[in-house]
C-alpha cells in the first residue's frame, strides 16, 4: 500500500495551463494543504471541485477552514460509493481504528458496521461495556444520548459514540426480538484491553483456543497458544470464532498457516484488474481434527479461516450463520492523522463461492439457549419495585425464571409473586431483602445470568462432543 502511495504521488506534474486564473490560486490553497492534484486538470469534472472549492472558501458568508472543506470532499467521495466498508476517518476516528486493531482502544466494546442504512452491531467484545449491559450482534443502534442518528454516515455515528474513558453514553437500539418497542443502555466508556486469544484444557485432551479478533499480532499469538495447548496434551481443538469480527488478512494468513496443511488454498482475492490471486498455507499446519465455532459476530478475516478449515479440511462449522463479510480493505493514512478505509477486492471461499451478506451456513446448527438473548439489567432504569410496569420488568421476570425463580408472570407488571422471587434472590446472595431492584441487586442478577450462560454454553458443549467424535489423524 505504501509503494502504491509514493507511485501515485510521483506521477503528479505540475498545474496545466488554461485553467481560470481564480482556480488556479486555488490549485495553489489545495497544494499549500498537501492534497495530491493530478495531472489532468483540463477535466471538467475536477473543475467543478476547484471551482466549487473556491467559491466556499472566499465567498461562504462566514470564515471556513481549508481542512473542512477537504475533509468534507474526502467524505463525500467515500459516501458517494453506497460501501458500509469504505470510509473517511478524521485522526480521532482513525486512531480509534488502528488501536481497535491493536486491542487496546477506549470505548464501549462493539464493532458496528453500516447496514441497509442502518448501524448494526457486528460483534461484542467479551467483558466490556457492550457485553456488561447486554448489547448483541444484530442490535441496530438508532439514537445516541438522545440524538437519533438516522441519516448519519457510520464515521459520523461512530464519533458520537466515541469519546474520553470514564464518560457514559446512552444508546438506543431496535433489536430484532423486542418488536414494538427500543431497549435504552447506559454505558460508561473505557479502556478496551481484551486478549486477542484465550485457551484452556477441556476434557479428554481436548484444547479449546479462542481468538476474539484478527489484529496486529494475532498470529504469533495463535501460534504460541497451539504450541502451549500441544505441549499441555492438547490432541483435538475447538477453535472459538464467536463475535470475531476479522481484521488483517496477513494475519488470517499467518494463522492458517499454523492450522492448514502447506500448499491448501486459504483464499482467492479478487481486484478489478484481473483473475483472483490465489493464496496458500505456506505449512506446517497441523491434522489435528478441529471443530470451529461461530455466530452472527462471525465475520471478514475470521469468515476467511472457517471457510478455509471447512473446505480444505472438511472441519465442521458449528453455532449460527455468520455475518457475511466478503470484501478485503485497505487504508491510506494522511499526514494529518486522518484515513481513508477502502474496499479493493472481494474475497472467495477456497473452493470459490463469494459469501458476501449471505454468510457461512453452520454444518451443525447450534442455538445458544434464548436467555442468553436477553437485554442486560445493568441498562435498566432503576430501581424496579412493586405495581410498575415497564419493559425492564419483563426483562427482570424473565431473567429470574432462567435463574430458576418461579414468578407468576412475564408480562412487565411488578407483582407480589415478583417481589417474593427478588427478596429470595437477594437473601440467597446475601444482599439486603427488600424486595426492591437497585443497582447492586441487578447487578447481582445480570452476573448470575452470565454465569448460567456461560455454564450452559450450548454451542461449546455439542462442540465437544463432535469433535471427540472425529477420528485422530
Amino acid at each position: 500500500m505504501n509503494d502504491s502511495a509514493m507511485s501515485f504521488r510521483r506521477s503528479i506534474m505540475p498545474l496545466m495551463t488554461g485553467v481560470l486564473a481564480g482556480a488556479a490560486a486555488t490549485l495553489v490553497v489545495l497544494r499549500a494543504t498537501g492534497m495530491i492534484i493530478p495531472a489532468n486538470l483540463a477535466n471538467r469534472t475536477f473543475h467543478k471541485f476547484v471551482t466549487t472549492y473556491e467559491a466556499l472558501y472566499t465567498e461562504y458568508y462566514r470564515p471556513v477552514a481549508s481542512a473542512t472543506l477537504l475533509n468534507g470532499a474526502v467524505a463525500g467521495m467515500t459516501n458517494s460509493l453506497n460501501d458500509p466498508f469504505t470510509d473517511y476517518f478524521p485522526p480521532a476516528g482513525e486512531t480509534q481504528l488502528q488501536n481497535m486493531l491493536s486491542n487496546a482502544y477506549v470505548g464501549i466494546g462493539v464493532v458496528v458496521a453500516e447496514t441497509n442504512g442502518r448501524l448494526a452491531v457486528q460483534s461484542v467484545i467479551a467483558k466490556s461495556p457492550a457485553a456488561e449491559v447486554g448489547l448483541k450482534p444484530g442490535d441496530v443502534i438508532v439514537a445516541v444520548n438522545g440524538k437519533s442518528i438516522a441519516g448519519m454516515s457510520e464515521t459520523e455515528a461512530t464519533s458520537l459514540i466515541q469519546g474520553k474513558s470514564g464518560t457514559t453514553l446512552r444508546l438506543e437500539v431496535d433489536r430484532a426480538s423486542e418488536k414494538g418497542r427500543l431497549l435504552e443502555f447506559t454505558l460508561t466508556r473505557e479502556r478496551i484491553t481484551a486478549p486477542e486469544v484465550y485457551t484452556r484444557m477441556l476434557r479428554d485432551h481436548v484444547g479449546y483456543l479462542r481468538l476474539s479478533i484478527v489484529g496486529s499480532n494475532a498470529a504469533e499469538e495463535v501460534k504460541k497458544a497451539f504450541l502451549g495447548l500441544k505441549k499441555d496434551g492438547a490432541t483435538r481443538l475447538i477453535l472459538d470464532l464467536r463475535g470475531n469480527p476479522g481484521g488483517y488478512l496477513d494475519q488470517a494468513l499467518q494463522i492458517a498457516n499454523t492450522l492448514i496443511p502447506k500448499g491448501k488454498v486459504v483464499v482467492k482475492v479478487e481486484a478489478r484488474t484481473g483473475a483472483p490471486q490465489i493464496f496458500t498455507s505456506k505449512g506446517p499446519g497441523t491434522r489435528m481434527p478441529i471443530v470451529v465455532l461461530m455466530d452472527r459476530g462471525t465475520a471478514s478475516a475470521a469468515e476467511i479461516l472457517s471457510a478455509a478449515l471447512h473446505d480444505d479440511e472438511g472441519t465442521p462449522l458449528l453455532g449460527t450463520r455468520s455475518y457475511g463479510k466478503g470484501t478485503a480493505q485497505t487504508s491510506i493514512v494522511y499526514s494529518d492523522g486522518s484515513g481513508m478505509k477502502f474496499t479493493y477486492a472481494k474475497w472467495l471461499t477456497p473452493t470459490g463461492k463469494w459469501i458476501n451478506h449471505i454468510g457461512l451456513h453452520p454444518t451443525n446448527p447450534v442455538n445458544l439457549p434464548s436467555y442468553a438473548s436477553l437485554p442486560s439489567l445493568s441498562g435498566a432504569s432503576l430501581p424496579l419495585r412493586l405495581n410498575q410496569v415497564s419493559s425492564d420488568v419483563k426483562t427482570l421476570q424473565e431473567t429470574l425464571r432462567a435463574l430458576g425463580y418461579p414468578v407468576d408472570r412475564v408480562d412487565g407488571y411488578f407483582d407480589p409473586s415478583t417481589e417474593q422471587n427478588v427478596r429470595k434472590f437477594q437473601t440467597e446472595h446475601k444482599l439486603p431483602a427488600t424486595g426492591v431492584v437497585d443497582e447492586k441487586t441487578a447487578d447481582a442478577i445480570e452476573s448470575a445470568l452470565q454465569g448460567l450462560i456461560a455454564s450452559h454454553d450450548t454451542q461449546l458443549n455439542a462442540a465437544l462432543r463432535l469433535v471427540l467424535k472425529l477420528p485422530l489423524r
